[in-house]
């Protein structure tokens, strides 16, 4: 039988080991029933096993130093004149539960570490929405416990965070309204381009430069004015945003072509060999995106998920809740410009994730893009405190 490690006796595995120690068996046998070590049964005997009876008592109980350590399955328990230990299956339980409240309150945090957190940590966490992953990063030697422990200071009041101020902890989600009167996409431009083609395409590829496409709409319903193009390289969660006017087919075009100008063709078809993006009546338009107009060459493939089927361009979809701090759901969009979009997505490319084994996007995927593309792109490097997710970005 397997032998379970690392888990906590249960009040059933404590009933077992007290009827198994009524009728007389030993440690292997009982361990064997309850898949654990002998030593571990030993040891719960051990620890929570009492006296009955007269505790005065000077005449050591017979298995007080030898196993089975209690009396239980003894047949002069009724009138034997020693000491006498029992084990019962209740009263372990609660004082298991009860050292386990006990341990769990106990504070390990000095009082000079709580100031040292809510002077240079916690402004970080409100006033910029750095996340606990961020500061464990950026200040590692002002948090010498881990995540889990950060979180239950959080929730007794210890710290001036509140669960208010995580990014993840308290979040209300807005149900998205169909728009019933949306134009209709034809679906004839989707033959060799649908994402079992794309599956098939990586799998004779696979070093293929994958980047996935979105939009980001700012007015509740996105009928008009300005919204985001995101470009997402999904190897390093690197993300450009660019400002379109309209969330139409045109004026995506009008930003590859002005990217193909911009990197060159040959630097354009290395970064863009793949992109997959959705069913959006913006991104009916392929041919423009994969053609260059002044050669005729096919310089990338595009291909579509399938239709309610974001998790196929997850990284994408992640990537948009760094925007979503700095620019929350209903937000207007009209007064932006594409300089906000660039710094925008310094700050975002700037922050260091657990997924780049904590290292930045911008850091990642440097290498790869080169710091001539990254200048053109006009993107640039946070340092990690600097780095500000919070609607104050845009208001400096």
């Amino acid at each position: 039988m397997k032998v379970k490690k690392y888990k906590h006796l249960s009040f059933e595995d404590r009933c077992v080991i007290e009827e198994f120690l009524n009728h007389g068996y030993n440690f292997t046998q009982i361990s064997n029933r309850l898949g654990r070590h002998r030593t571990a049964i030993s040891k719960e005997v051990l620890k929570h096993r009492f006296l009955r009876g007269n505790a005065n008592n000077n005449r050591p109980c017979c298995f007080e130093a030898k196993p089975p350590y209690v009396c239980n399955n003894c047949d002069k328990f009724n009138h034997c004149k020693k000491q006498k230990y029992s084990y019962n299956s209740h009263i372990a339980y609660n004082e298991y539960k009860q050292t386990l409240i006990t341990q769990r309150a106990h504070l390990n945090i000095t009082k000079e570490q709580i100031v040292s957190i809510n002077e240079i940590i916690s402004p970080l966490m409100i006033k910029k929405n750095h996340s606990i992953n961020q500061v464990y990063i950026s200040h590692p030697e002002l948090l010498p416990f881990s995540k889990t422990t950060f979180y239950k200071y959080i929730d007794l009041g210890i710290l001036d965070v509140k669960n208010i101020d995580l990014q993840r902890k308290v979040k209300w989600k807005v149900k998205k309204e169909y728009d019933y009167h949306k134009e209709k996409v034809d679906t004839s431009i989707k033959v060799n381009r649908f994402y079992t083609d794309f599956k098939d395409y990586i799998e004779y590829n696979p070093t293929a430069s994958i980047v996935e496409m979105d939009t980001v709409i700012g007015t509740q319903g996105g009928k008009g004015g300005n919204c985001f193009l995101t470009l997402l390289f999904r190897q390093f969660n690197f993300m450009l945003i660019y400002l379109l006017p309209y969330k139409k087919s045109k004026y995506v075009t009008e930003v590859f072509d002005k990217l193909k100008l911009l990197l060159g063709i040959d630097e354009f078809k290395r970064l863009f060999e793949v992109i997959i993006t959705d069913n959006g009546t913006e991104f009916s338009d392929p041919e423009s995106i994969e053609i260059d107009i002044n050669t005729g060459e096919k310089v990338c493939s595009l291909f579509y998920c399938n239709p309610n089927c974001s998790w196929q361009k997850g990284s994408i979809e992640k990537n948009h809740e760094y925007i979503r701090y700095i620019l929350p759901k209903g937000t207007s969009f009209a007064s932006l410009t594409q300089d906000d979009c660039y710094l925008i997505a310094s700050h975002i490319n700037s922050t260091p994730r657990l997924s780049l084994n904590n290292n930045s996007p911008y850091d990642s995927i440097l290498l790869f893009l080169g710091e001539n593309n990254m200048k053109k792109l006009k993107i640039k490097k946070i340092e990690y405190d600097d780095v500000d997710l919070s609607y104050r970005l845009l208001r400096k």
